[in-house]
């Protein structure tokens, strides 16, 4: 019977535990003080002297004190309150650090409780001597070789220790050398060339570094001179000896002038020109001194005339035929051919010939003739004037300033108001075309230099007349200049080329608009330059 209580105490003991520790607080089971068994009559004995079995009370739990009547089995338990301070039993698995320790200082912590999450203890820490903290990345304590692994490890930023110690691989590459590894020479150096010089590793013993040895510069010279360059009559020469390993020039020495030794040029040079009294000489020059020899005497050359600057005019040029002109030779009075001085221009008189009046009565076309060789010149007057080029009279101030053309904007021709001129008109152009060039409200016509007036379809050519009568009725007549144009066709060809390269030479002459056509380059002459560069326009290889 004894028995079967003391089982039943334990297993009573083991239920208030699992009771008191379980899911369910065990104060909502009822407990009474002294509960006794039904047999009110036992008297209870008590284990271990009547002592209680106590299960303690926590922060969070109330506690139990317990016994277990060994004769009925009658249980007598008494509620203990919560104990605030008693904290869960185990709470190191709780610790906390405020601050870790190191390896050079303490740190401080504390634990958790694991009922109520309190802290159940505030503790100071000893220094960790293992507890390092790095500073900066790996450190290498013993570099790899071709032979040998590594070493690289932290250091500590608070004890300079060396923790968490790695192996690095060795490097089949990470030869070691030195002041003291062995170097070979495989190839000597010479005063040209450079040599070669091998350097083996201390470890391997292979060889790790090829180096280039620098060409001493240091010739040696043979025993023969040779020429580089040889003496004249005029300066030096150069000799030297050869370097036997390379050939260069070694101990450089000059070789005085020699006066004598020239060097005569294979063409004759003319010291004296013959003239056309005279015999002349020539001979072979020194290329460096001009020393002569083998002079020979050039014939008289009954052409090598010299002139002196004095025209003498033998026929005096008019309007209809050209003069003519030659200048004497001051050695043989001999005369030179004569040269053709243009004609001159015509000579018009103030009076003029009526050939047809315009409807308004505004203006007049008329006929000039000259007085002497009884040329034809017709052109536009108005209020009974003429300037004489063509254009009206009357008061120049007022009346003209009326009805002058204005070229438009990107017009590249130049309108002269005071000759009455358009120039740098463009070769092919059409006289449509010529007309847009204008941007004046009127009517426009062009007349060749014959009076005929020409269509919109044909070309605009040197000497041609543009006629503009103005919406008020008064006319003016401008004369136009294609550049590089002299036959008045508009176009540019070799024979215009050909009339200028004249001009240039004095054999023709040219006036008023003609000129200014010719003077291809604008730069107020008539040259050569100027029929040059019309024959390359003709040819398509340049433009005006």
């Amino acid at each position: 019977m004894k028995r079967f209580l003391m089982i039943l105490s334990f297993v009573t003991a083991l239920v208030l535990t699992v009771l008191i520790s379980g899911a369910e607080p065990y104060e909502k089971y009822e407990i009474h003080e002294n509960v006794k068994a039904e047999n009110s009559e036992c008297d209870h004995e008590y284990p271990n002297g009547g002592e209680y079995e106590i299960i303690p009370a926590s922060c969070t739990r109330k506690g139990l004190k317990y016994r277990v009547c060994a004769i009925c089995g009658a249980n007598d338990i008494v509620e203990l309150p919560k104990d605030p301070d008693n904290h869960a039993s185990n709470p190191q698995n709780n610790l906390v650090y405020e601050k870790r320790p190191t390896c050079s200082e303490g740190g401080i912590g504390y634990y958790v409780c694991t009922s109520c999450n309190k802290v159940a203890e505030t503790v100071e820490l000893p220094i960790d001597p293992e507890a390092h903290v790095k500073d900066g990345d790996f450190v290498v304590l013993e570099k790899e070789t071709c032979r040998k692994n590594g070493t690289m490890a932290y250091k500590c930023k608070h004890c300079e220790a060396y923790f968490n110690h790695q192996t690095i691989p060795s490097d089949p590459l990470a030869h070691v050398m030195n002041d003291s590894s062995k170097w070979v020479i495989t190839v000597m150096p010479t005063c040209a060339e450079d040599g070669v010089v091998e350097g083996y590793c201390d470890e391997c013993y292979n060889v790790t570094v090829t180096k280039k040895v620098p060409a001493t510069g240091e010739h040696t010279a043979d025993d023969e001179w040779y020429i580089i360059t040889d003496e004249t009559c005029s300066s030096d020469g150069v000799k030297a000896h050869k370097c036997t390993v390379c050939s260069q020039p070694v101990d450089e020495t000059p070789i005085p002038k020699d006066p004598g030794k020239h060097t005569y040029s294979d063409k004759f040079t003319v010291d004296v020109a013959s003239t056309c009294i005279s015999q002349g000489v020539e001979s072979r020059h020194c290329i460096y001194c001009d020393d002569r020899i083998e002079q020979t005497v050039i014939p008289v050359d009954e052409m090598a005339h010299s002139y002196n600057n004095e025209w003498i005019v033998t026929t005096e040029p008019t309007c209809s035929q050209p003069g003519y002109r030659h200048r004497i030779c001051q050695l043989c009075s001999e005369k030179s051919i004569s040269t053709i001085i243009p004609k001159t221009e015509h000579t018009y008189p103030e009076e003029y010939e009526v050939i047809q009046e315009s409807a308004d009565g505004k203006s007049l076309q008329v006929k000039y003739i000259c007085t002497v060789c009884g040329a034809e010149y017709i052109t536009i007057v108005t209020n009974g004037n003429n300037t004489g080029n063509g254009n009206n009279g009357g008061n120049a101030d007022t009346e003209t300033k009326k009805h002058l053309i204005v070229p438009v904007e990107n017009a590249d021709v130049k309108v002269d108001h005071d000759k009455m001129y358009i120039s740098d008109v463009a070769k092919d152009m059409k006289v449509k075309d010529f007309y847009r060039l204008f941007k004046n409200s009127s009517v426009f016509a062009v007349y060749n230099a014959k009076g005929v007036q020409v269509n919109d379809e044909e070309y605009i050519g040197t000497g041609m007349r543009l006629n503009y009568k103005s919406a008020e009725g008064y006319v003016t007549n401008y004369y136009v200049s294609v550049t590089g144009d002299m036959d008045s066709n508009g176009k540019i060809t070799a024979a215009d080329a050909r009339k200028i390269l004249r001009v240039s030479a004095k054999i023709e002459s040219l006036n008023g608009i003609y000129s200014l056509a010719a003077d291809v380059n604008h730069d107020g002459n008539i040259t050569a330059a100027d029929a040059r560069k019309t024959l390359r326009v003709s040819a398509n290889i340049e433009k005006i």
